[in-house]
């Protein structure tokens, strides 16, 4: 008889975390931020409007300050050169850039040397990656490096491996035409000069909140005959208020300029309206509505799905419905000014 002994062997895998990527939508982290001779809490929200450049990094490495250093050369200044212009210390399309440095180490013993750094290296504030009481350290950097993971003291830095050096670009702008709010725009470890151009260019992509119409404003830049400028008021007879032209986007003072009006069509057990409407107006909203006695008018029921096209300066807007049990069913878009 012959017996074999199987020998298993059982190695100790590292677990690395794996850091949030770029276009995820950041949670509001906190951290402090210096204030004269002392500290008070903040958050991301606190930059709200800004487009915010964070960098973590370790004051007694090297190699730390190595990397806030080519941050400091290779995003702050030439966003804050004086050749700018108007647009200094603002990206191409005017949205505002702030910028802090973030000391993983809590203790006061290096207040002094994060504070030299940050002013030497163009950062408009400082402060720690903790809170104001220095507790509850370098939260913000697990977070963006994507956890704890097994085995690592939060508390000892050394535990972190290389990973002591991170700068994190996000967009603060609510209603940004191209990007979240607090969305991820950069989230690296060792940034060097290597990384500036696409840096700059991920910056320059952010585009801020489109600017709002509303009906007063455009009112404003046509000029109505005498007593045909109300919402209500039809100023080229073509049956089509001026509320309405408002939100269709089409001309108030020539008559059937384009058709604003709802387009209907059944597709087996499902309706598809469609209608267009301006872009980036303010101030009054649109419901559909239903009925099948032309009397009684409800709230539709719940779309099936809705799509959005953009056609320039105008987009439509495509509802599915589901299709009534009912000899007839007629739909409206009724119009609210708020």
């Amino acid at each position: 008889m012959k017996i074999f002994f199987f020998a298993l062997l059982i190695t100790s895998l590292a677990v690395h975390a794996q850091e949030l990527s770029v276009g995820t939508l950041s949670t509001n982290q906190n951290f402090a931020v210096r204030n004269g001779t002392s500290f008070n809490n903040s958050s991301l929200d606190q930059y709200e409007g800004k487009i915010l450049v964070v960098m973590m990094m370790t004051p007694w490495c090297p190699f730390c300050q190595s990397n806030a250093s080519a941050v400091g050369s290779g995003i702050i200044a030439p966003f804050n050169a004086t050749s700018r212009g108007s647009l200094r210390g603002k990206n191409n399309h005017g949205i505002e850039i702030d910028s802090i440095l973030l000391s993983t180490e809590p203790a006061s013993n290096w207040d002094s040397t994060n504070s030299t750094f940050a002013s030497r290296n163009g950062y408009e504030q400082w402060g720690l990656d903790a809170n104001a009481q220095r507790q509850s350290p370098r939260a913000l950097l697990g977070y963006y490096r994507g956890g704890f993971p097994s085995g690592v003291n939060s508390s000892n830095l050394y535990d972190w491996e290389d990973d002591r050096r991170r700068v994190v670009v996000l967009n603060m702008v609510r209603n940004s035409a191209s990007h979240g709010y607090r969305q991820i725009i950069m989230n690296q470890n060792e940034f060097t000069s290597s990384n500036a151009t696409n840096a700059q260019a991920l910056i320059n992509a952010i585009t801020p909140a489109p600017v709002l119409t509303s009906f007063a404003s455009w009112q404003s830049s046509f000029t109505f005959p005498v007593g045909k400028s109300a919402a209500l008021a039809d100023a080229d007879g073509d049956g089509i208020v001026n509320l309405r032209e408002f939100f269709h986007g089409t001309h108030p003072l020539q008559a059937h300029s384009q058709d604003p009006g709802l387009s209907l069509r059944r597709q087996g057990n499902t309706w598809e309206i469609s209608y267009r409407r301006a872009k980036n107006i303010t101030g009054v909203t649109a419901n559909i509505r239903q009925s099948n006695n032309l009397t009684t008018w409800e709230p539709s029921t719940m779309p099936l799905g809705t799509t959005i096209t953009d056609l320039g300066a105008q987009e439509e807007v495509k509802v599915v419905l589901p299709a009534q049990p009912m000899p007839q069913t007629y739909f409206q878009l009724l119009l609210t000014a708020e």
